[in-house]
């Protein structure tokens, strides 16, 4: 398989790669959907990876550099439906994948995970992806899908991998960043354009929660069926309005 290494495609069996295409060291990445050819949000995936490099200290390649390579490499290794991910090492090194990526067409499990999250700032998209991972294995182990990571203030924040919304008398809210929630490029795009409010989300109001949606570049929205067991009320409201926000991802996302 082929890979974009610095500044040329290579076969991938030349990068230092751990388990599921993850590089060695620290840096910045951003998982981009692919649908025939075309990536969704480049322009937002770009500036939030400008701003997560400059936060932690991570040089960026210039716009026209990372475009002639997602370019190239998409020609090389083309997929219907792809992920495509771009990883800015800390030594300056840029790496981009593309692999096929799996649509899920089922409604999704979650299980509560609490864990230390430092909600003193604004998180930042870095690999190791390591404890991420472990939250969203130790959700699977229990039989869920996704975890809704609940922070040392005992506030929901996110998903291992995703951001969340949640349906609660009558009105779609997600929680703010000051929670500890990644600033998420599909989150952004639904608050902006669709009816969903910001707003804190305590542990204890989970239980008053109607209906739920996960949300990310990759999944786009998938409904909900239950959080620790408990059967979401109304699954029907979270499946219309996922549909939604597809619908909205590709009016405006592509480009």
């Amino acid at each position: 398989m082929k890979v974009w290494l610095n500044d040329s495609l290579v076969d991938s069996t030349s990068v230092d790669f751990a388990i599921d295409n993850w590089p060695e060291g620290f840096g910045v990445f951003e998982t981009i959907k692919t649908v025939d050819g075309t990536a969704y949000a480049l322009n937002r995936h770009m500036r939030r990876a400008l701003d997560a490099g400059a936060r932690v200290g991570v040089t960026i390649p210039s716009e026209d550099r990372v475009r002639t390579a997602i370019d190239s490499l998409l020609a090389e290794v083309g997929h219907p439906i792809g992920r495509l991910r771009l990883l800015f090492k800390e030594d300056r090194t840029f790496i981009a994948t593309h692999d096929a990526y799996k649509e899920i067409n089922h409604n999704l499990k979650l299980c509560t995970h609490s864990v230390r999250i430092d909600v003193s700032g604004v998180p930042s998209k870095t690999f190791p992806y390591t404890s991420r991972l472990e939250i969203l294995n130790a959700a699977k182990a229990q039989g869920c899908d996704e975890a809704v990571v609940i922070n040392s203030n005992n506030e929901v924040c996110e998903g291992a991998v995703s951001n969340l919304l949640f349906y609660t008398e009558g009105t779609w809210v997600t929680p703010p960043i000051v929670q500890g929630v990644l600033p998420g490029v599909m989150r952004a795009l639904i608050v902006e354009n669709l009816p969903v409010k910001v707003r804190k989300i305590e542990t204890n109001d989970l239980s008053h929660v109607q209906a739920a949606i996960v949300i990310s570049s990759l999944k786009i929205a998938a409904p909900v069926e239950s959080i620790d067991g408990r059967t979401m009320p109304d699954l029907h409201v979270s499946q219309l309005f996922a549909q939604q926000i597809r619908e909205m991802a590709v009016r405006t996302s592509v480009g």
